[in-house]
């Protein structure tokens, strides 16, 4: 049987050694190259036509989440099983949404990525288990929840500097608005979010990806 061809793709050079050490040496795969970014990334899937592209999420210039759909455009029968650090219920929808076969997060890849390697190789889908129920999580928050479309354009403006950290001052200077005038659509946007606090606004801007994770 010819052996599966893994491309890992980490801007970490202890991360791709950590995984040729955890790979190396077992029958049937083998390391065909590494990348440092996303767009190296890409470029060498289209060279080497990797079965597996071990693909981080984190990385300069074009993500990991960017680097995806490219990744499948070099060479469509390409598997890609992400890892990354956010434990995100959010996030690990958008990766499959991508066209990811599976994600593994890196605090569990010593349990979980050769699983998910041998998944991938039988052309099943895999998550880590904490993952799946960060997913249900998500689903079980959004039931009911109202549309980021309820806000007008400005509101949305405001929700995502808000949820960026930005205090209510710095939005109104960056909007050329009183902070009287953000306070009011902040106020707006809670009632017609029906949020209660900051920290809601911010975890539900992340949900809707109207922010950076």
């Amino acid at each position: 049987m010819r052996r599966m061809q893994i491309l890992v793709a980490d801007d970490h050079e202890v991360v791709r050694k950590g995984i040729r050490t955890l790979l190396d040496g077992r029958p049937g795969w083998a390391i065909c190259g590494e990348a440092a970014t996303g767009s190296d990334a890409v470029a060498k899937t289209a060279r080497l036509k990797p079965d597996v592209v071990l693909l981080d999420i984190t990385m300069p210039g074009l993500s990991g989440l960017e680097a995806v759909p490219e990744i499948l455009k070099a060479h469509p029968p390409a598997k890609i099983l992400v890892l990354t650090m956010h434990d995100s219920g959010r996030m690990a929808s958008r990766v499959l949404a991508a066209g990811a076969s599976g994600l593994v997060l890196k605090s569990d890849a010593a349990r979980d990525l050769i699983l998910g390697l041998e998944a991938l190789r039988k052309n099943k889908v895999f998550l880590s288990p904490k993952v799946t129920s960060l997913l249900v999580n998500e689903l079980r928050q959004n039931q009911g929840e109202p549309a980021p479309d309820v806000l007008t354009s400005r509101e949305t403006e405001v929700l995502k500097a808000l949820a960026e950290g930005k205090s209510n001052k710095e939005v109104a200077h960056r909007l050329g608005v009183s902070p009287r005038t953000i306070d009011a659509h902040r106020a707006h946007i809670m009632k017609k979010l029906r949020l209660r606090t900051l920290s809601d606004l911010v975890h539900f801007a992340i949900r809707h990806t109207l922010v950076d994770v």
